[in-house]
């Protein structure tokens, strides 16, 4: 497995595929705190966004370098479809780490931020960019792993997704139809709803249970994704 996953980082890295999502990722963060005295939840949750958009796109790019011919020699020498899934989700969340370091700390090094961070505002920093980075990681598998990888529409399915995760809570909002439709999608807003308003975090009986919703959300997606990607490759 190491050796799978040192070889999709050498791949991924020779293509030159990352620089578009990376590039995007650092200048977004840039221009977020390109003043100072920002606030700090909702400064973390447009970079949590951004981390999210970056991370389906690093995903479907990472599952995309491999022909189909190379794919199957590379299935065969790990002697498993699930080896192969789970090499990519790694070597992808190794990708991730300099992004998700970057968003939480380059505003604190450049003190950007108008107030002063403490553990819970920590906390929830890490939680939220991971979080949104389990989404984008979801969603880029979905539209790139499985038969719904369509190669006219895998990109568009992937960004309508994204927006209509970003944009729930105001289709809820519209009308209450949406509710029983929208919990396929990434629930976003049970993440960012926290990180509006004033810089605290209360660790309130809700916050556990929309925790709780979010993390059984995300393995319930990740075993379908495991079914939907060996049905693709039998």
């Amino acid at each position: 497995m190491l050796a799978f996953i040192q070889y999709q980082l050498q791949s991924y890295i020779r293509s030159l595929r990352f620089i578009p999502p990376v590039i995007l990722f650092f200048v977004w963060v840039f221009i977020l705190y390109a003043y100072n005295y920002a606030p700090i939840l909702s400064s973390y949750a447009v970079s949590s966004i951004a981390i999210y958009l970056a991370m389906t796109w690093i995903t479907m790019s990472v599952f995309t370098l491999d022909e189909e011919s190379e794919k199957h020699i590379l299935i065969s020498h790990l002697k498993s479809k699930v080896s192969y899934l789970f090499g990519k989700w790694l070597t992808i969340l190794i990708v991730m780490i300099p992004l998700l370091l970057f968003a939480i700390f380059f505003p604190i090094i450049t003190n950007s931020f108008k107030g002063n961070m403490t553990i819970s505002l920590y906390a929830y920093a890490f939680y939220s960019h991971l979080a949104f980075v389990a989404f984008g990681v979801i969603v880029g598998t979905l539209f790139s792993a499985t038969k719904f990888a369509t190669k006219k529409y895998s990109w568009l399915s992937a960004v309508l997704m994204i927006v209509v995760s970003l944009g729930s809570k105001s289709l809820i909002e519209m009308t209450s139809l949406f509710k029983w439709i929208l919990w396929i999608f990434p629930p976003v807003f049970k993440v960012v709803g926290y990180m509006e308003g004033e810089d605290q975090v209360i660790f309130n009986t809700t916050f556990l249970k929309d925790s709780v919703f979010v993390v059984i959300y995300l393995m319930i997606a990740a075993v379908l994704l495991v079914s939907l990607f060996k049905r693709k490759e039998r």
